[in-house]
């Protein structure tokens, strides 16, 4: 008989952060699930560590390196079951979190597709929950409810707006696999774009409390591998101007407001790609990005951005920096 749920747990290289999170599938008060873990390729002796800890208790696979979205398709592949839970194999579960998930669930079926949960960052000297730190027009109220506004949370995920987490969420299975599951062409956004993939065909419920630890160690520990270009900006900004650019292409059912949104965000893209530009010089890059940034959002400051591009590109950089410095020290990164 087929679990209820089926836990997807990717790896590489992380052979004692992955018992952990597969620790933490295993004491869940929910027991009808399996716990599937695919190795991408470690050389650290993850398998062994984890049979040695684990036995039968998990299903294993391993696979040639081929980036974390490989892995999890193949988690997706060989999933039994009628929902499929993802945890990242650095994050760790609450042991009550597929139990609220599968109440919220039920409340909302058939509304809802997926349900997320609040998250609190492990490693990090940030004591709010990702829930407290978004933006207050996006607070979720009670227990448990249904994001009308999903579509453009995925939009423009990260900083203040950030609200899902990977490893918070679950998803009917059949849904998963009409939405074709993670997109190998992208690293960094892969999560977000699935996501906006699995929104367009239903809704999100989510559960108020804090039930994911979400690990944010220092990127050079937590990055290993091709996800090491990760920590640069101008390969962050390129992965989202591709995923943007793929929502646009979904077609002719994404409402009106979200397909805005996306092209405002793509124009802040373009502007974010003329101030690596400008760092390293490449002036003409830096012009060219502006110009496209402003055929989306069109505003004085990248009027102004243009003229200096041009004119003196050496005051364009001051301003820049002096600007994402003020930003810094608003809004500071996690």
């Amino acid at each position: 008989m087929n679990p209820k749920i089926s836990v997807v747990i990717p790896t590489y290289n992380r052979a004692e952060k992955v018992r952990r999170a597969v620790e933490s599938a295993l004491v869940q008060t929910f027991t009808d699930l399996e716990v599937i873990v695919v190795d991408d390729g470690s050389s650290d002796g993850t398998e062994q560590a984890l049979r040695q800890a684990f036995g039968d208790h998990i299903r294993y696979f391993f696979q040639s390196n081929q980036g974390v979205s490989a892995a999890r398709n193949k988690g997706i592949e060989e999933a039994r079951g009628e929902w499929i839970a993802f945890l990242d194999s650095d994050d760790r579960w609450e042991s009550d979190k597929l139990e609220w998930q599968l109440k919220a669930l039920e409340q909302f079926d058939p509304q809802c597709c997926a349900c997320y949960t609040d998250v609190r960052l492990l490693n990090h000297p940030e004591t709010r929950t990702l829930f407290q730190m978004a933006d207050p027009a996006r607070r979720h109220e009670g227990t448990m409810g249904v994001n009308d506004d999903i579509l453009e949370v995925l939009v423009s995920p990260g900083g203040a707006g950030m609200l899902v987490c990977i490893s918070s969420l679950m998803v009917r299975a059949a849904t998963v696999r009409k939405a074709g599951g993670f997109d190998t062409d992208l690293g960094f956004y892969a999560d977000s774009e699935f996501m906006f993939r699995l929104a367009m065909l239903g809704g999100f419920c989510y559960v108020n409390l804090m039930l994911v630890w979400f690990d944010r160690s220092p990127v050079e520990t937590r990055h290993v591998g091709s996800s090491k270009e990760w920590d640069k900006l101008e390969f962050i900004l390129q992965e989202n101007r591709i995923r943007l650019e793929k929502f646009l292409q979904i077609g002719d059912n994404t409402p009106m407001e979200v397909r805005k949104l996306i092209r405002v965000t793509l124009g802040s893209v373009h502007s974010g790609l003329a101030n690596c530009y400008l760092e390293t010089g490449d002036n003409q890059k830096a012009r060219e990005a502006i110009w496209n940034a402003a055929r989306f959002k069109l505003t004085p400051n990248i009027a102004a951005k243009w003229l200096l591009a041009w004119f003196s590109p050496a005051l364009a950089l001051r301003t820049v920096r002096k600007r994402r410095e003020a930003a810094d020290n608003a809004f500071p990164v996690i």
